[in-house]
């Protein structure tokens, strides 16, 4: 008698439906890994992208140098800065990182030449990432070139009006900006520059060279060392002095030189016996080792003004300064501290003269935080005042001609002036 087994799933099929289920679940976890590799490069990208906090902001403490400065906040990497289309010089610039600031500093760029600049930071192996830009800056250009700038002061309270008037002077599209002191009110204090300083200039500062002289509030601070810790100037101020408070650079056929006028006495770090003796002898080499046709000062303390703080409150500048001024051929000197505009008649030994045979002082300090009233009568060197409206000082300069508009908070302009000097001769003279 035979016996026959039961029939039985074919042996081959059985081993393939095995394969396919383990290759089902094979592919299930590929899916499941690369699902959790997305979301965890998403998490890491998202914990590890780096935030702008303040800036980007341009300064120029070199000659045919650029640098950018900017705050960001990144759990890893460093910042970098890199300009495009910048042959023979470094096309990125590593900062240097103090904390959250990031300062980079290009040397060795075509004078007058318009850069577009980005500022990133460097995670290794996760890549760049581009916090701000691209934009453009200007390097300072050579003698001979046109250019526009424009001074204002005490403009730093973090108001809306402060913000609208910010954007009025960015329209202006300045190549060079200088500030006359009072950054930030009410004590300038380094925690309030995100909101009274950065924010509402931000779209000045990022394309053009902000130069800022002190004030006093802004020395309420620790003598002023948040300021001189958030810009970049030149280093090229007296000997004895700390650096930057007072400095100088050439921009086009100009050479500016910004004094600190504050005094020991007042919260800054200055004595009226140092201006005398240190920082003016050093600003007489300033300009008198100059070749530039056009020399400007600018400072916070006005001794030539008719408002509320009088000319006698600067007359310590006055005797410190007024015969460096006149004898190494200082053509304006901008001021602040009163909050409004004045103009005053050439001046040149205490006395009024004509057109072009004496220095022109400017106070521009209705730069957005409240206005000051004119005393009446005002002061017989007053020329032009205005002190109901918000203002700045745009001046178009050429070798030949210095070419100032006032202009107010709406866009009107409220006073006009012009200096012109002899062309130069064949010679260059």
């Amino acid at each position: 008698m035979s016996y026959t087994h039961p029939s039985t799933p074919d042996s081959s099929a059985a081993q393939s439906n095995r394969t396919e289920h383990k290759s089902g679940w094979i592919a299930r976890i590929v899916i499941i890994v690369a699902l959790v590799a997305i979301i965890s490069g998403v998490l890491i990208e998202q914990r590890t992208r780096p935030i702008l906090i303040v800036g980007p902001m341009v300064q120029i403490p070199t000659p045919g140098g650029l640098t950018i400065v900017w705050e960001m906040d990144s759990s890893i990497g460093h910042g970098v800065a890199w300009l495009e289309d910048a042959p023979g010089v470094n096309l990125v610039e590593h900062s240097r990182n103090l904390g959250r600031r990031h300062e980079a500093e290009f040397t060795g760029l075509t004078p007058g030449r318009t850069y577009r600049y980005s500022v990133a930071n460097d995670r290794g192996l996760f890549g760049s990432t581009v916090v701000a830009g691209p934009y453009e800056t200007r390097v300072p250009p050579p003698r001979g070139t046109p250019f526009r700038f424009v001074a204002f002061g005490d403009s730093g309270n973090g108001s809306n009006t402060q913000a609208e008037f910010a954007k009025r002077i960015a329209a202006a599209r300045p190549d060079l900006i200088i500030h006359v002191g009072d950054l930030v009110y009410p004590a300038g204090a380094g925690e309030t520059y995100g909101t009274h300083f950065y924010e509402p200039n931000a779209e000045m500062i990022r394309h053009a060279p902000f130069m800022p002289s002190l004030g006093n509030h802004d020395v309420a601070t620790d003598k002023g060392r948040p300021l001189l810790a958030h810009f970049v100037c030149p280093e090229n101020g007296p000997e004895g002095i700390e650096p930057e408070r007072c400095y100088w650079f050439d921009y086009g056929d100009a050479r500016f030189v910004a004094l600190d006028s504050n005094l020991v006495e007042a919260d800054g770090a200055i004595s009226h016996e140092e201006m005398k003796s240190v920082i003016a002898p050093w600003a007489r080499r300033v300009f008198t080792d100059c070749d530039a046709r056009w020399k400007f000062v600018f400072y916070h303390h006005p001794f030539y003004t008719g408002s509320s703080h009088s000319a006698e409150g600067a007359a310590f500048m006055k005797e410190a300064f007024l015969d460096v001024f006149e004898e190494t051929g200082v053509d304006v000197v901008f001021c602040g501290h009163n909050h409004l505009y004045e103009r005053i008649a050439p001046m040149r030994g205490d006395q009024i003269v004509a057109d072009g045979e004496g220095i022109v002082y400017i106070v521009t300090g209705a730069g957005g935080v409240s206005r000051y009233a004119e005393k009446l009568p005002p002061p017989p060197y007053i020329r032009v005042y205005n002190d109901r409206v918000f203002s700045f000082t745009q001046v178009d300069l050429s070798s030949d001609r210095f070419e100032l508009k006032q202009i107010d908070e709406h866009g009107n302009v409220i006073d006009q002036y012009v200096i012109e000097k002899p062309q130069r001769t064949a010679r260059g003279s």
